[in-house]
């Protein structure tokens, strides 16, 4: 198996104009849940975090509003829809300055929630700045996620995203040793969850176009092929694997894997 570099993927569409609009302080009305490591369930909804706290609000028996914080440490999982704003710029194909102003309020509100929407919104705001030639706003925002989420999953989308970074600078030599720890426990992963299989399929996107630039054609084809039949969780990564795979395919014809 083996794996590659993930690349900002633009399409040639135009963002609604709703997009541009400011986040929203609050979303719509939401019952999202947190399990603490304790197995206590809390309900209510999630209006942001800081300083190692999630902030929830509830509304109490007299009809009012209580708003109680808890530490991150404390929590197992969540689970938190992401708003709509979030959603229209994952699925738009935006261009990355309406991405950014899409993104930035929500990854200001909710940066360190432990809810993948949020990680990626991250990853993808961090994807926007690159493009826009931001490399050291896009640096500093996968720092962060390695800064809120230490030792999580999320590692790796944060490594994925600074070797793709090491290979726009011409640096390929560089963002292969980034980004080889994670294509090694990608390897070892048989079974990976949803939410994994998403992840890797960042970094096999970043392998493949890592390959593709030492010249080794039928192994990047490899990477982006087994981004669709093995880490096939997210549609959009998918998608770019696909795109990916043909481009490389018309440069080299007949081109295939063992």
């Amino acid at each position: 198996m083996v794996i590659g570099p993930f690349i900002f993927h633009r399409r040639a569409a135009t963002l609604l104009t709703a997009l541009a609009l400011s986040f929203p302080a609050l979303r719509a009305e939401a019952q999202d849940q947190i399990i603490k490591k304790d197995g206590s369930v809390i309900s209510g909804q999630i209006v942001g975090a800081s300083d190692g706290q999630v902030t929830v609000e509830s509304r109490t028996s007299t009809g009012g509003i209580a708003k109680v914080f808890y530490y991150i440490t404390d929590i197992k999982s969540v689970s938190m829809a992401a708003p709509a704003d979030v959603t229209k710029a994952e699925a738009a194909g935006a261009a990355p300055a309406d991405v950014i102003t899409a993104l930035e309020p929500a990854v200001k509100q909710f940066a360190g929630v432990p809810a993948d929407w949020v990680v990626e919104a991250m990853a993808q705001l961090a994807r926007a700045y690159g493009a826009q030639g931001q490399s050291d706003r896009a640096v500093a925002m996968y720092n962060q996620i390695d800064t809120l989420y230490p030792g999580s999953k999320y590692h790796a989308q944060a490594v994925a995203g600074k070797a793709a970074l090491s290979l726009k600078a011409g640096k390929t030599d560089e963002a292969l040793a980034e980004v080889q720890p994670i294509v090694d426990q990608a390897n070892k992963d048989i079974a990976p969850s949803p939410s994994d299989g998403a992840l890797y399929a960042n970094a096999f996107l970043v392998y493949g176009q890592v390959l593709e630039a030492q010249k080794k054609p039928q192994q990047a084809l490899e990477a982006y092929l087994t981004v669709k039949t093995m880490f096939y969780q997210n549609p959009t990564l998918v998608t770019q694997a696909e795109d990916l795979a043909k481009a490389l395919r018309d440069h080299n014809p007949g081109i295939g894997i063992e």
